[in-house]
């Protein structure tokens, strides 16, 4: 994924997996039905473990926002409680210092380090400036690329003119336009957020700010109109919005499948963005979510962590330097995310050899056998990790959003198979 590349906060983690490669899947017809779809099998998939890229530090573990949705503060895993308001400098230059190790261990030019939080930008300026001088006095030998994720309630003027100086690309996340967002984007004190939010999005979509914004994460309301939703969005051009399903599982199931898991209200709030989307010249916008199906179905070598069964190339450090598992996990049970190592006693290298951290690297060997057989699974990749889970079963379950991905897959690659078929050769098939 290029420089633009964005991480969720307090949404879903939505990391970019910066250079990792997978072998691109073979493309075959599926019987009955009148489009190309990809194989998948688990020659695909290397053994061989995939070095860290992206590292999402939690520099601060407070927000000033309250989202009901929220993964970190109001699910079932309450660690945060325990952890230092903000990554002490002394923690940073150690971090530094792993990443430089963990960059000349595997041949790494660049790395990206991602201020993350709860809401990296309470720290303020002084201290975020500090923070990156640490951390480039520590990495002699490796690029660190800058990237954050914000609620974009916190951007000023100081904060865009820091962010030019070191090149620090921020991802917003805001869910829309006024009554959209704040349906669950409300401070502590149950008052909207969005006009501060808005004020960040103007000053991101300035003809200096787009360099510096990793475009927009939305998590999909579908009380939300999504056409009205677009048009808001596409209104300041960003570079990428990323729509995200809201971070659910098996015992805690999103709104809209409640009752049954067979419905597909979120294939069907996508569809209708997809339509209009798809169709639009020039297309400006990059929306993920569309673009890694496409770029899958038609044998792309990498996608963001969602989609696909290429190895997870990013682990989590907290503000105490405890060394994580993918935060979303906080959503399934507390401790999800812990791996019993921390960036003063562990290198990196320990980390790559967790089974935690190993089953996200061996996707193909973690899915059940209804995954393994389905026509797409070289596209959603079983659908994401967390939302696999349940109490009875582990992470063995199909998504969730099972559903959904599938009728989602079908319609979007069957659209490019249209456009594509007068271009093929006749096979015959």
């Amino acid at each position: 994924m290029g420089r633009s590349s964005v991480v969720s906060a307090a949404s879903v983690v939505s990391v970019h997996t910066a250079g990792t490669v997978r072998s691109a899947p073979s493309v075959r017809t599926v019987p009955g039905r009148d489009k190309l779809l990809p194989a998948y099998s688990s020659a695909a998939q290397s053994s061989t473990s995939t070095p860290f890229r992206s590292f999402i530090c939690k520099i601060a573990s407070r927000c000033n926002l309250d989202c009901d949705y929220c993964y970190v503060y109001n699910h079932a895993d309450q660690s945060w409680r325990n952890q230092p308001q903000r990554m002490s400098l002394r923690t940073a230059a150690q971090l530094g210092r792993r990443m430089n190790e963990h960059a000349l261990a595997h041949g790494l030019r660049e790395v990206d380090f991602v201020m993350h939080g709860g809401e990296p930008l309470l720290m303020g300026v002084d201290y975020l400036r500090r923070l990156c001088d640490v951390v480039i006095e520590n990495t002699p030998d490796v690029t660190v690329r800058w990237n954050g994720q914000t609620n974009g309630t916190l951007y000023t003027d100081e904060v865009f003119e820091f962010c030019r100086e070191y090149d620090l690309v921020f991802g917003l996340s805001i869910d829309g336009f006024g009554s959209a967002n704040d349906r669950h984007r409300l401070d502590h004190a149950g008052r909207s957020s969005h006009r501060a939010a808005e004020r960040a999005l103007e000053l991101l979509s300035s003809d200096e700010g787009r360099a510096l914004w990793g475009g927009i994460l939305a998590v999909i309301d579908l009380d939300n109109d999504p056409l009205e939703l677009y048009d808001y969005f596409a209104a300041y051009q960003p570079s990428s919005i990323d729509f995200l399903f809201p971070l659910a599982h098996h015992d805690l199931r999103p709104p809209g499948k409640r009752d049954t898991l067979t419905t597909t209200p979120y294939a069907d709030w996508l569809l209708r963005v997809f339509d209009r989307w798809y169709h639009q010249r020039p297309q400006r916008i990059r929306i993920r979510r569309f673009r890694d199906i496409i770029a899958l179905y038609l044998g792309a070598i990498n996608s963001s962590e969602e989609w696909g069964l290429q190895p997870v190339d990013f682990i989590v450090v907290e503000t105490n330097g405890e060394i994580q598992a993918v935060d979303t996990l906080k959503i399934t049970y507390h401790g999800a995310c812990q791996l019993g190592l921390d960036i003063f006693a562990n290198s990196f290298d320990d980390a790559l050899a967790s089974p935690k951290v190993a089953a996200r690297q061996e996707s193909w060997r973690q899915l059940g056998a209804t995954c393994r057989k389905c026509p797409v699974v070289g596209v959603c990749g079983g659908g994401y990790f967390p939302q696999r889970y349940s109490r009875a079963n582990g992470f063995g379950n199909t998504s969730v959003y099972c559903a959904d991905l599938a009728k989602l897959i079908t319609e979007i690659t069957a659209a490019v198979a249209a456009d594509l078929r007068p271009r093929l050769p006749d096979t015959g098939v």
